[in-house]
């Protein structure tokens, strides 16, 4: 049986959706989307069932696009996953390098933001880091109701967040371009409330205004993400909490930040003043952790934190 008829034969619809589109345009991926799925829990499976709702209700009016745009993200990340091989590092180090490469414009980010959504079910790690934030960090927020996320992207986190919430949602970023994606995404996820402004977190204010902030793979793509996870864990309040979700190992077009390891990563965020009370690591599809440390490939790193200055 195939992958997207097994998927279909347990109830999960809009997996199955998916996987027919993406095996129609690219029957070469077959291999692959058997691996994503392979072993996969029931609890793991109803999970990446809601998120590939979510990312079908984005994608469903041009879902043929959607996949060539996937296809071409994957082919753009082999370019350069061969430029860290051979050099040890990713290609560009500073932002002015990454805009000027051109991957902002038209119509390559298109492509790119689309092939990146439908990373959030098509790769595990991607869904594991997710799942993570939903069951770990929403779930378990106690009294804490308002969030931040920091850099939103595609607004998953965010339409997450905003269907468990009672308090304020708000995304920041610096770009009114991926602001106007952000709000065009929610919108089609028929998310009305949230807040999203475009504000630079080293600006201010640092005033403890968020009982949660999030930061999933932004770390990443600055010069100094010491200074930008300094100015996160300024906007908490007290008691408040973060996640934190970087790739290390992870070589794309706008990563300009390298970390080798989860542990140099876990020990950054220490050393910026957060002080994780869990951490996740998930390698890549197909891959054991074991085999992605010795290959020194991609592991997505989560930190659930609090400031170290408090105590609580």
């Amino acid at each position: 049986m195939s992958v997207a008829g097994k998927l279909r034969g347990e109830g999960h619809e809009h997996l199955a959706r998916i996987v027919d589109q993406v095996t129609d345009v690219w029957p070469q991926h077959a291999d692959f989307l058997a691996l994503r799925f392979e072993g996969e829990s029931a609890g793991q499976l109803r999970f990446a069932e809601e998120a590939a709702g979510q990312v079908w209700r984005l994608i469903e009016h041009e879902a043929e696009e959607a996949v060539t745009s996937y296809r071409r993200l994957c082919y753009e990340l082999l370019r350069e996953e061969h430029y860290f091989r051979r050099h040890g590092r990713y290609r560009y180090a500073t932002v002015r390098e990454v805009q000027d490469s051109g991957i902002f414009q038209e119509p390559r980010v298109t492509h790119y933001q689309r092939g990146l959504l439908l990373t959030q079910v098509l790769w595990q790690n991607h869904t594991r880091v997710a799942e993570t934030f939903v069951r770990e960090f929403l779930e378990q927020r106690g009294s804490r109701e308002r969030l931040l996320e920091v850099g939103p992207g595609h607004g998953m986190f965010l339409a997450m967040a905003g269907a468990r919430l009672s308090g304020e949602v708000a995304g920041w970023d610096i770009s009114d371009a991926m602001l106007r994606y952000t709000r065009q995404n929610l919108a089609a996820l028929g998310v009305r409330d949230a807040t999203l402004a475009r504000h630079d977190i080293r600006e201010g204010p640092l005033d403890g205004t968020f009982d949660l902030v999030v930061a999933s793979e932004l770390l990443e793509h600055v010069e100094d993400p010491g200074a930008v996870l300094r100015s996160l864990r300024g906007l908490l309040s007290e008691d408040g909490r973060i996640f934190l979700n970087v790739p290390v190992n992870s070589p794309a077009p706008d990563h300009i930040y390298l970390w080798h390891s989860p542990e140099e990563f876990f020990a950054f965020v220490t050393e910026n003043g957060v002080t994780p009370l869990s951490t996740h690591t998930y390698p890549l599809t197909g891959s054991t952790e074991e085999r992605a440390r010795e290959g020194g490939f991609t592991i997505s790193c989560v930190v659930v934190g609090r400031s170290a200055a408090d105590g609580g």
